[in-house]
């Protein structure tokens, strides 16, 4: 089996609702080997509850964490 056919076996064997993302990447290679530059596309979710001003108060947050610990032993 070449190459070319593993890939065509395996592109049958992607899911259905997988298979924007496998076309995608597939077309990104495609217009790279035609020259074009390949534009990258990040995708994320943003999950994080905290307080607003959690970044602004960061120095102080670790500074008070620090001062709670015992002190270690040499």
């Amino acid at each position: 089996m070449t190459v070319r056919e593993e890939a065509h076996r395996l592109l049958d064997a992607v899911p259905e609702d997988r298979l924007p993302d496998a076309l995608e990447l597939l077309r990104q290679w495609a217009e790279a080997e035609l020259g074009e530059r390949p534009r990258r596309q990040f995708r994320t979710t943003g999950v994080f509850d905290g307080e607003p001003d959690l970044a602004v108060r960061s120095k102080e947050t670790v500074r008070d964490a620090w001062a709670r610990e015992e002190p270690r032993s040499a």
